[in-house]
């Protein structure tokens, strides 16, 4: 069974006590072992060249309990070459789609505003993820 690994910025991850057991069965319904690695803020130490290739999809809080933004996190990943899908989700839409419309859109990510409809919403996004990557190896012939 291959892994399916998400890599996770969330400071009050007790919000999702109920969501997690979700994704773990939805992700087994694909056939993947689910794998996640929890941080409540972006470390100091992390190296994103280290994680390169080990996760298939990223989920960000916007805003993290010691001041920094899931946007900042997102653009740390992208000037480090790590061009991967990533869910950006907040309880506040207001400020959710003004820093991430127009002038500062970036490709690639999935927005969700409330933790409302958050667990279907994390579904969706991981079908995509592996719908792409059947894709990929099937053009690759695989």
């Amino acid at each position: 069974m291959s892994i399916f690994n998400i890599l996770w910025f969330e400071d009050n991850i007790g919000d999702f006590k109920n969501i997690i057991p979700e994704i773990e069965a939805h992700i087994k319904q694909h056939g993947r072992e689910f794998h996640k690695d929890i941080h409540d803020c972006y470390p100091a130490d992390f190296n994103v060249k280290l994680f390169e290739g080990n996760y298939n999809l990223v989920f960000v809080d916007l805003n993290l309990n010691n001041g920094q933004k899931g946007i900042e996190i997102i653009d740390t990943l992208r000037k480090n070459g790590a061009f991967i899908d990533v869910l950006l989700y907040s309880n506040n839409p207001i400020e959710l789609e003004k820093l991430t419309e127009g002038e500062n859109y970036v490709e690639g990510i999935f927005r969700h505003a409330t933790l409302d409809g958050i667990s279907q919403k994390m579904r969706d996004v991981i079908d995509q993820v592996i719908y792409k990557e059947l894709m990929v190896l099937h053009r690759n012939g695989h």
